[in-house]
């Protein structure tokens, strides 16, 4: 066969095994308020086979019109007129919905003990007054059943941990288009919180679990008390599951139990790391974790990593928390690093307290430690200090991790005494205020304030973490990390004052991905008199990961004095600190 009949007959065999096009059975006509609706949830109006018959058109043309009367009565719409016709083969179906029903009145009675106790007259008022199906508002069937599911969380939340629904009637008027609904609710016995019931320990002693409960005996139930129990047991290293309620079949005249169901951990985990960063280069990292150490549930976190500009080891542990909810740790610390021309190398022991209450960390630490540095350029210094350090962080976000509203305040506080193991009397001091304000649902703008001073005749006895050095991700971006400070010889070094401010615009344009502009002003210095803003303004790109959201920013740093502008480029991972 000549080559150009081949590809004609190759074409026409092709265009043979096409599938045949699917064909409309039926259209809609219908106001925009309840289109949406019904195309969502009618039939499938294409047909794939060939045109329906007379039979199938009558039988396709009742089956609309009985489920669209039923869609239509979920939004409110009880009177509406429908009507079929045929045109050329396709079931017309015309829609006129009519007018929709509105709630007129809402009756709440209530029954057991919330209704026999005159101390539950608030409680009863203020339930009544939370209702959110209220009069006036179009009747919806998922409303109602929501309204309907919010009254009984509510109510059940507090004291009455068994609540239902006795009677719950919407009276509908369909010549008013109006709906009456009348419920009344069973509040049940209010119940006491008995002892704790704990099921599912093999490796711990349910002494442990009593460090970490909140809850007292023959206090009032409350649904938020059992999940603070709850996730207090979750955020430990113990356990990967936790169930706390009620246990169930209790005499409700006595305080109830609290079951805690549990499954207990693997206690040791080893893991090996890899990364990269902008302020420190590439790193490798190995890390142990043991939950049980000795036995004695004592938290055992150690680890190596090595950076190309930081090398460091650690070792932590941390007991079981006390009674009051304070919880003590020991660990040691030795870390080499070189950074902008400064060589440390420091070793570090110290004991620490902290202790959570709701959104406020507060911590008290005391440590020893021991560095020796070396500016390029100048002379090598050993300097010791023993350190008393007290911290406090105020977290108030919607969310740690990704937070769109809200702000975090943190103050650090800590100094040493020459007569007491250090090489000269100081007092240092930090703040930090971090804020979020929702400027739209994609829109988000960000503030950040930093400032510390460190009270000091001089700083050269003073350690380098009790003095200040800036710039990089997180800080003042177009520079590079820690490039901010005092010049000594040819290495950047800590000065006794810090400054910083920035503010940032985020645009979520997917639900992962947002772009960001961004202004960085701050400085280090040693004296009031010298100490000048540089300025970092720049662009980039966020990414939501399952970690928090990582930053890929690219900023212009103006430079000013000995420090030459230039670009440079950050990555970093931001969170609620």
């Amino acid at each position: 066969m000549p080559f150009p009949r081949l590809l004609l007959a190759l074409a026409l065999s092709g265009l043979t095994a096409l599938p045949v096009l699917a064909q409309e059975r039926w259209r809609l006509q219908a106001p925009d308020e309840v289109a949406p609706l019904l195309r969502r949830f009618l039939p499938d109006a294409a047909i794939a086979n060939e045109q329906p018959d007379r039979a199938s058109r009558l039988f396709l043309a009742r089956r609309l019109r009985s489920e669209a009367t039923d869609l239509l009565a979920t939004e409110g719409y009880f009177t509406p007129e429908l009507s079929t016709d045929v045109d050329d083969g396709v079931v017309v179906l015309d829609v006129r919905p009519g007018p929709r029903t509105e709630v007129r009145s809402v009756e709440i009675t209530f029954s057991g003990a919330i209704a026999s106790d005159p101390a539950y007259a608030e409680r009863m008022a203020a339930l009544r007054e939370s209702w959110v199906l209220k009069a006036g508002r179009p009747f919806r069937q998922q409303d109602w059943t929501a309204a309907k599911e919010r009254l009984l969380q509510d109510l059940s939340a507090q004291d009455f941990a068994i609540a239902s629904l006795r009677e719950s009637v919407a009276d509908i008027d369909t010549e008013a288009a109006a709906a009456h609904l009348r419920l009344q609710v069973d509040s049940g016995p209010p119940f006491l919180l008995g002892p704790l019931q704990i099921e599912g320990l093999d490796r711990y002693e349910t002494e442990l679990v009593q460090r970490y409960n909140p809850l007292r005996q023959g206090e009032p139930y409350s649904r938020e008390r059992l999940l603070a129990l709850q996730s207090a047991l979750q955020n430990t290293p113990y356990f990967s599951a936790v169930e706390v309620d009620l246990a169930p079949g209790a005499d409700t005249t006595e305080p109830v139990p609290v079951r805690v169901r549990l499954t207990e951990n693997k206690p040791r985990r080893g893991s090996v790391g890899v990364g990269f960063s902008t302020n420190t280069g590439a790193r490798v990292e190995l890390g142990y974790r043991d939950a049980d150490l000795f036995n004695r549930a004592w938290q055992l976190n150690a680890g190596i990593r090595v950076e190309q500009r930081r090398q460091s080891s650690f070792a932590d542990v941390y007991f079981p928390r006390g009674e009051e909810g304070h919880r003590y740790g020991v660990g040691g610390l030795i870390n080499n690093e070189k950074i902008e021309g400064l060589q440390i190398f420091k070793q570090q022991i110290g004991a620490v307290r902290s202790r959570t209450r709701g959104n406020i960390d507060q911590n008290i630490g005391l440590s020893y430690q021991r560095e020796k540095s070396h500016p390029d350029g100048s002379e090598e210094a050993v300097k010791s200090a023993l350190a008393l350090n007290w911290g406090w962080t105020h977290r108030k976000v919607d969310n740690v991790l990704d937070p769109r509203k809200g702000y975090v305040m943190q103050v650090q506080i800590g100094g040493g005494a020459q007569v007491l193991l250090s090489d000269g009397n100081f007092l240092r001091s930090y703040g930090r205020l971090h804020g979020w304000w929702p400027l739209s649902s994609r829109d988000v703008l960000l503030g950040r304030l930093e400032g510390g001073y460190t009270i000091a005749k001089t700083r050269d006895f003073v350690p380098e973490d009790f003095l200040f050095r800036t710039g990089g991700s997180q800080t003042v971006r177009g520079y590079d990390y820690l490039s901010l400070g005092v010049k000594e010889g040819a290495a950047t070094v800590g000065g006794r004052y810090m400054a910083i401010g920035s503010v940032e615009y985020n645009r979520w344009f997917a639900p992962s991905w947002a772009g960001a502009v961004f202004v960085d002003a701050g400085n280090a210095a040693d004296e009031l008199q010298g100490f000048v803003l540089r300025y970092g303004y720049g662009a980039g790109a966020r990414w939501k990961s399952p970690a928090g959201n990582i930053a890929f920013d690219v900023a212009y740093g103006q430079g000013g004095g000995q420090d030459e502008p230039g670009v440079k480029a950050h990555i970093s991972i931001a969170f609620a600190f």
